[in-house]
């Protein structure tokens, strides 16, 4: 698991990166922060940035467990990073992302364009 710091450091390098348009919307993962403690955080060392202005929406984003057997569902609590799945048995692995950027995709987004005079 990524520390709070790290998680913040990275959500703040990959907006810088693409045209946000005002708005980003993220996911952060309950087991790192708060979702309302991550936009403080975030507003507090966005300041005198180019991030400054944005409009920051953040979300929870549980993890899901994933088996073999096609069994999915979203975990609520603690994990050791598997669990056994219910219908077939087996361990199904643990996605625990510690965040991720629902908008601007960037996939789809163009990257920030820079400009010098």
């Amino acid at each position: 698991m990524e520390k709070l710091g790290n998680v913040l450091i990275n959500v703040m390098q990959d907006l810088s990166r693409v045209s946000t348009n005002g708005h980003a919307h993220i996911k952060v993962n309950r087991n790192i922060c708060d979702p309302d403690t991550f936009e403080n955080l975030f507003n507090y060392f966005a300041m005198g940035t180019i991030l400054e202005r944005i409009d920051l929406d953040v979300e929870p984003v549980n993890p899901q467990a994933q088996c073999v057997c096609g069994y999915n569902k979203r975990i609520k609590g603690d994990h050791q990073g598997y669990i056994r799945c219910p219908e077939c048995g087996k361990y199904a692995d643990v996605k625990d992302d510690a965040y991720s950027i629902e908008d601007p995709d960037p996939q789809k987004t163009q990257l920030r364009q820079s400009r010098t005079f």
